[in-house]
């Protein structure tokens, strides 16, 4: 309401009465009068009267200001004031609103005109005038006199809210030495450390005498010991996730490079090609384990642990990968050791687990004296402390499960025959099924559980491990094709690889019955990927 200043007015108030005076001075919350009559009592002329600009409900304009009548031509009302003291108390009004003193003043005619749509902008030279003669606004006098060091100062000095209640302050504690970091660098700890060099004998020796107690902390769900779907109530088809419904379909395996279709082999025959290459060629086991440890290793090296993109970048904060060696015992066992050796040369961190240790075996022994001088870790123990090391003691998560459990040419009976064992081995069985494991799992040969020539399930207690891979080394088993034919096996659930073991190429023209195994399906790889064919 400021543009109404010395204008007669009616002020229509909200309870219904009306006073009427000339605006002397206007602020935001009240309006003065002079020459008050109010409706109540309308021949009485109060001097002056403060309203309250709440109370005000509309404004209607009586009689212009002097200055403005004789502008307009229109005759003039008698009134109190002269125009100097309307200026005065303008002037006066406005320098209590305001401390900007350097600051060029309009006239009063145009500070209080009344404009209409057609009026220009500058509508009278004497304003042009004025601005061009008045005083300049000094903007470094103003700037100076902004003290932004005391007004901060004042600011902190009132300031009682703790630096953790702000959200600026989230990440921020108080009291610690600032570091200033280069661009370039990683605010990441560079040397993640953890409790794998302290895994070997200590452990072993810890775990023999039966006494070993879990962490307190070692989780008991998904990646710790038992969840409740494989519990010992649970349903022991759901862990096969097998149907064991019998398939009117013909299976066979092609290789996925040539297209051409592989030839199957019994326990029996495979057997027959091993030993004739150990006595007739003289590839014994020690040369055979090398080359498929050789071949092996690449195969996880490039297609699963993510090659040398991964492997080979020094600047990677990250511990190295961790694979797990699920160690039976005879031919299997041996590679799985020698693979792990070759895994170890190569900065991968290789944990193997066994059941029961094999002094027996002089092959068995060697390969696993060579395996922890390479830097693999052994484990001989209960199922509860090797997850306790996996879960809580190692940064690396388990990114590979290498099952060589079994193999073709034995049942896991045969070789976990004490109870003790079959009850770890069970125990084994239900984590390394749970769905967390199951798509780690490489087996070699067979899925650990399933019989290498009927590829039937062995024991129904035990059923079958789960794998994502499967890995036939020299050449596949025909027990494999049956698991399909049976159910238990389901095409496009498991990545096949056949591997070079270094079975000479002549041995399978030295008998009559092996003939049909002489090609040549390793090219200029050790491995070939095989698919799956329903003829």
């Amino acid at each position: 309401m400021t543009e109404f200043l010395n204008y007669k007015v009616d002020l229509f108030l909200k309870d219904g009465t009306k006073s009427t005076g000339v605006i002397s001075y206007i602020d935001k919350t009240n309006v003065t009068l002079l020459n008050v009559y109010h409706s109540i009592n309308p021949n009485v002329s109060v001097p002056s009267m403060n309203v309250p600009s709440t109370r005000i409900a509309d404004v209607k304009v009586v009689q212009l200001p002097v200055n403005l009548q004789k502008k307009n031509g229109k005759p003039v009302t008698n009134n109190r004031y002269s125009e100097s003291e309307l200026l005065s108390k303008s002037q006066s009004t406005r320098s209590r609103n305001t401390s900007r003193a350097g600051t060029p003043k309009l006239r009063l005619a145009k500070l209080t005109h009344h404009h209409k749509a057609d009026d220009p902008d500058w509508d009278c030279e004497s304003d042009v005038n004025d601005i061009k003669t008045g005083s300049e606004f000094d903007f470094a006098a103003n700037l100076a006199m902004f003290d932004k060091k005391t007004v901060f100062a004042d600011f902190q000095r009132k300031d009682n809210v703790s630096l953790h209640d702000r959200l600026v302050g989230h990440n921020k504690v108080e009291n610690v030495k600032k570091i200033n970091y280069d661009n370039k660098e990683m605010v990441l700890e560079k040397n993640v450390e953890d409790n794998w060099d302290k895994i070997g004998e200590a452990s072993l020796n810890s775990s023999n005498n039966g006494n070993y107690v879990p962490r307190r902390d070692a989780p008991s769900t998904p990646g710790g010991i038992l969840s409740p779907q494989f519990g010992p109530n649970a349903n022991k088809s759901s862990v096969s996730g097998a149907s064991g419904i019998l398939s009117s379909a013909s299976f066979s395996f092609i290789s996925n490079e040539s297209k051409e279709s592989v030839q199957l082999a019994s326990p029996v025959q495979l057997l027959e090609v091993e030993r004739l290459s150990v006595e007739s060629f003289g590839i014994d086991t020690t040369i055979m384990a090398e080359v498929c440890a050789v071949n092996l290793s690449q195969l996880i090296l490039n297609r699963i642990l993510g090659g040398s993109t991964r492997l080979s970048n020094k600047k990677n904060h990250n511990l190295p990968p961790l694979v797990l060696l699920l160690v039976g015992s005879g031919r299997c066992a041996i590679r799985a050791f020698a693979t792990g050796r070759h895994l170890a040369n190569h900065g991968i961190r290789v944990l193997a687990f066994a059941i029961r240790d094999d002094e027996d075996d002089v092959e068995f022994s060697r390969q696993k004296h060579l395996f922890m001088e390479a830097g693999g870790k052994l484990l001989v123990s209960k199922v509860v402390e090797m997850l306790d090391i996996i879960n809580l003691q190692l940064e690396s998560p388990v990114e590979l499960i290498l099952d060589a459990l079994q193999g073709y040419d034995t049942h896991l009976d045969d070789i976990f025959y004490q109870d003790d064992d079959m009850a770890t081995l069970t125990k084994l069985f239900e984590w390394c099924n749970e769905p967390q494991q199951a798509a780690k799992i490489m087996s070699l040969d067979v899925p650990s559980g399933l019989d290498g020539g009927s590829g039937t399930i062995i024991d129904p207690s035990l059923t079958t491990l789960k794998c994502k891979w499967c890995v036939s080394m020299g050449i596949p088993i025909s027990g494999l094709i049956h698991a399909y034919k049976n159910g238990h096996l389901e095409k496009g659930e498991v990545t096949h690889y056949l591997l070079d073991v270094g079975v000479p190429n002549k041995v399978y023209s030295s008998k009559p019955n092996l003939r049909k195994f002489d090609k040549c399906w390793y090219s200029a790889t050790g491995c070939v990927k095989l698919d799956v064919a329903i003829n």
